[in-house]
């Protein structure tokens, strides 16, 4: 187990595109250090440490039910890890012993949370204490999200392991979406034909009002009508990877990916369509809490904003310490920044924006 772990974390490395890198040595077309592109106005927002990470293993996922209690998640090859904030400080919380890196969380309350990562991990907090889910997966789970504790879906494969996510392999590592009824977690299939892009993982899942959308491999977004889940077209920049995607209502969503160069998809309602920006490398993480302004952030500390309006970036960094996997507002104008380096010696970073 410990052997496919470390083969897990270090695919979680290339899967949330870490590996992908614009050209340090060519800064065209990039903004820095709270520059604005296209002649926008600079941002006053600053990033800051949110706690000491000297001795975390890499952080991949933070969630919060508001200010005074939020939850980090990450780990290293061979133990997940939890850290909490209740307002005042921050502190380790008990993970049970041989849970996997943790990946995302998500949760409806601070007595019901739940976390999911590598090697089918998945555990559910009551306020009181962890408790493991038994998934019957051995597939990397990259991300969750529901109504409620009856009602979580939950998304992942081994990416480049071979085979696709399809109805015709929707059991063991080649499932890509599950759904949780409080009980058990069942593999749900794919329509036949809807993965025309090959994708053997869906990274991210997410929902608002009566859309429910997934993203994954080679630019693939499903959405699920309340039957089934389908393809949806995002143009014709959408063909790298989508990671993660938010926002503050169902008519006005931002996804972000990319490996090599940027991706960046934003549904207004009824279509979706993708962007690539020249001189950014892969994005990882948005959070999007207002109309038009998205909080991104990618590889090598890349951390910055995006409106859907004008498809202007502003980049407000970078910070230091590696890639930034995740990013979560709180609603009260911080916004929590989340990341590090996912192979040995896996070390993590934690910072929180304020201002702009």
């Amino acid at each position: 187990m410990v052997q496919r772990t470390t083969w897990a974390v270090g695919v979680l490395g290339t899967a949330l595109a870490v590996t992908a890198c614009r050209d340090k040595g060519d800064d065209s077309g990039l903004v820095g250090d709270g520059g604005a592109a296209d002649g926008g106005a600079a941002s006053t927002a600053s990033w800051d440490p949110a706690f000491d990470t000297s001795a975390t293993g890499a952080l991949s996922g933070v969630w919060g039910t508001g200010p005074d209690d939020i939850f980090i998640v990450g780990g290293t090859d061979v133990q997940g890890e939890i850290y909490h904030y209740d307002g005042t400080s921050w502190a380790p919380m008990e993970v049970p012993e041989g849970l996997g890196l943790l990946v995302w969380s998500y949760g409806f309350g601070p007595d019901d949370v739940y976390t999911v990562g590598v090697d089918g991990s998945m555990a559910h907090y009551d306020g009181t204490a962890w408790t493991p889910i038994d998934t019957g997966t051995e597939a990397d789970l990259w991300g969750v999200w529901g109504t409620s504790g009856s009602d979580l879906w939950v998304v992942g494969g081994v990416p480049d392991s071979g085979g696709d996510c399809g109805d015709e392999a929707i059991d063991g590592e080649k499932t890509c979406i599950w759904h949780y009824d409080g009980v058990s977690l069942e593999p749900v299939p794919i329509g036949k034909g809807e993965n025309d892009r090959g994708a053997t993982s869906m990274f991210k899942v997410w929902g608002i009002d009566d859309k429910l959308f997934s993203v994954g491999q080679n630019g693939l977004i499903l959405q699920y009508d309340g039957a089934a889940w389908t393809r949806v077209s995002a143009g014709a920049e959408a063909n790298d990877d989508f990671v993660s995607l938010w926002g503050p209502g169902a008519d006005n969503i931002v996804a972000v990916g990319g490996r090599s160069s940027a991706r960046i998809a934003h549904y207004d309602g009824s279509t979706w369509q993708t962007i690539a920006p020249s001189g950014y490398g892969g994005l990882n993480a948005v959070s999007m809490l207002e109309d038009d302004l998205a909080v991104i952030g990618g590889i090598y500390g890349m951390v910055g904003t995006y409106r859907p309006s004008t498809g202007e970036i502003v980049e407000e960094g970078p910070v230091s310490g590696g890639d930034i996997h995740a990013i979560w507002g709180d609603g009260a104008g911080r916004y929590y920044a989340v990341g590090g380096h996912f192979t040995a010696p896996y070390t993590g970073v934690a910072y929180v924006r304020s201002g702009g």
